[in-house]
């Protein structure tokens, strides 16, 4: 302390001086006796003249050029002060910022200047045109319309966003916040429509009624989770009249099957994918429900084998397929394993005994059908899907409803709209949805496993898909997607964000690899018999080691961005954020009243054993 203090002592006595000299220097130039700089063997004497007669400045020079008169001497002293105190603030102010700009470049995190560059307001409005050629027009772009919010920058605050041609991935355990700051946002500053999943009710009331305002929102509730008074109606088996629809359906509820039976996700490769489109072939084609599809997979029943050869329309040789295939499991020397595909199947299709995914997956007689295409060109329409995600939930089914969202989506990117093809920008961008769909996938994993997660973050951002992908764990993705397409999912996200509380070491080891080593001084002391030596020596770690990963506080998360080094950034949750808080909680109160008006009943607590979710 007094190291530092006599210092600053010295050079505030300096300043002072030299704040009086210059002052009367200059008060002597304005009086008209000239400019009053004191020779330096004077400059003792003159100061101690000025304090013994502080009203007559002027009588402590022994000769002229005199300072002026004693107001205007103080005054142009106050001047000079001032100026002084100017001077040393941005020098302050320049020397931290220099200190900073070295500590970024030594800390292993990318700077604030390069995360602003590419990352910031300006960055995003540059290829704004580019990927949404709709915005042409516009004089002055909305950020949120030429990018995606997710989060700010530490220290300056300013917002972040990525483009329209970028996926996202959080992992994020339980309670960490990944509703609160970042699906509710995702949701609400959309550009275009949505499609997102929860397990929850939370998601959907703050979010729904603002939404609502926008376009047409819809719930696909199966299980009867959320007390929304309004649910929609689809059958997986609407549409399967076309056999490749049946089969793309027949993928996506197979690989739904709960996650501790996913190591053996090669049996399901080929003929648990391929029975499961049989049957819904045979039903589309006989204009059965699920009812019936449900039972043939408990019986094994032979109806579907006769419609399939009876009916004209049916796909070439899938009756001979399931022929055989119910051939082996009825045999009583099955060694083929068709029986045990159809006892999987049953158990998929379980969830169908419920009259409430029943209801759910019945359209009524005259009932106005999802209209998919129509949803996705809206650009402003809503659909929310709902499960449990567990074992015996109707994940398959509401997994099914995304997978043909996002077929639709890659579909009909590549089919451009009149408006498009009318707008001057048309040909110098690539075909895309404009504006794009967004996918927020939450609890991902247990939801909505889509097959090919990997392929499609690789390709989503070249067609106006947003896909974002919310998981709890490393562990999760290798469970549910096995280790090779985990690694594929993380290296096809072209945004990762990773929030603190994460356990597993190995993991945890590997994300702090992939960042920079940063100089750390190290400062070591030697004794000896006559003197002893300091010296200051410099060491290299990771930027944040694998502790400070998993210790990361509530509302940070560590980013990797494509090719930008790794840095921290803030996650304000909705309530922080102010262009979304009013509009978030007039959603709920509003939701709240609408049910409560529907007689419907809002959730207390989750289930025993379900996690409790978070916002």
């Amino acid at each position: 302390m007094i190291g530092v203090f006599y210092p600053l002592l010295l050079a505030l006595l300096l300043s002072t001086v030299l704040a009086a000299m210059l002052g009367a220097a200059l008060s002597g130039l304005l009086g008209g006796t000239g400019w009053a700089w004191p020779p330096p063997r004077e400059l003792p004497r003159i100061v101690g003249g000025w304090i013994a007669t502080p009203r007559d400045p002027a009588s402590a020079w022994s000769a002229d050029p005199r300072p002026g008169a004693t107001a205007l001497t103080y005054i142009m002293v106050g001047l000079v002060a001032l100026g002084e105190a100017a001077a040393w603030a941005w020098f302050s102010i320049w020397r931290r910022a220099v200190r900073r700009r070295r500590a970024e470049k030594r800390s292993g995190l990318a700077q604030k200047s390069i995360v602003d560059q590419r990352l910031g307001q300006k960055a995003i409005a540059k290829g704004a045109v580019r990927l949404r050629p709709s915005l042409a027009q516009d004089s002055k772009i909305d950020p949120d319309q030429a990018g995606a919010r997710f989060a700010v920058q530490r220290g300056t605050r300013n917002p972040l966003f990525i483009s329209h041609e970028d996926s996202k991935l959080v992992v994020a355990p339980v309670r960490m916040g990944k509703t609160g700051r970042q699906a509710v946002g995702d949701i609400m500053l959309a550009a275009g429509s949505v499609a997102a999943t929860s397990t929850r009710f939370d998601l959907l009331e703050l979010t729904i009624m603002e939404r609502q305002m926008m376009g047409l929102v819809m719930v696909f509730d199966p299980e009867g989770r959320t007390p929304w008074p309004n649910k929609l109606r689809w059958s997986p088996i609407s549409g399967c009249e076309d056999y490749d629809t049946a089969l793309r359906r027949a993928v996506a509820i197979c690989s739904a099957r709960p996650m501790n039976d996913t190591k053996g996700g090669g049996y399901f490769g080929g003929s648990a994918e391929g029975v499961m489109a049989a049957l819904l072939h045979a039903a589309a084609l006989a204009s059965l429900g699920v009812d019936e599809l449900r039972l043939w997979t408990t019986t094994k029943s032979r109806r579907p084998e006769q419609i399939l050869d009876t009916y004209p329309d049916a796909a070439f040789g899938v009756a001979a397929e399931l022929r055989g295939i119910i051939d082996s499991a009825s045999s009583s020397n099955d060694s083929s394993g068709a029986g045990a595909i159809y006892s999987t199947l049953a158990l998929l299709l379980r969830p169908l005994a419920s009259p409430k995914t029943r209801d759910a997956c019945t359209p009524r007689p005259g009932e106005a059908e999802l209209d998919i295409d129509a949803f996705i060109r809206s650009g402003r329409d809503t659909i929310y899907l709902v499960s449990r995600g567990r074992k015996n939930s109707a994940a398959p089914i509401v997994n099914c409803l995304m997978a043909e969202i996002l077929h639709r989506a890659e579909v009909l990117s590549q089919f451009p709209t009149k408006e498009q093809m009318a707008s001057e920008n048309f040909a110098d961008g690539d075909l895309r949805l404009d504006p794009p769909l967004r996918i927020v996938m939450d609890e991902a994993a247990n939801v909505t496993p889509v097959e090919d997660l990997a392929a499609r973050l690789a390709d989503s951002g070249g067609r106006g898909i947003e896909l974002y992908v919310f998981v709890q764990s490393f562990a999760q993705l290798r469970q549910r997607w096995g280790p090779e397409q985990a690694i594929e999912i993380w290296d096809n996200a072209s945004a990762k964000l990773i929030l603190g509380g994460l356990s597993n070491y190995r993991d945890l080891e590997s994300m702090s690899r992939l960042l920079q080593e940063r100089a750390i001084d190290q400062t070591s002391v030697s004794t000896g018999p006559d003197r002893s030596q300091v010296s200051v020596s410099q060491r290299y770690q990771s930027a944040l080691p694998v502790n400070e990963i998993r210790e990361l506080v509530d509302g940070q998360a560590l980013l990797f961005y494509r090719n930008m080094a790794a840095t921290i950034v803030d996650l304000p949750g909705w309530w922080e954020t102010p262009d979304l808080a009013e509009r978030v909680q007039r959603s709920r109160t509003r939701t709240r009243q609408l049910v409560a008006a529907s007689g419907g009943v809002l959730p207390v607590e989750p289930d025993e054993d379900e996690e409790p979710g978070d916002e």
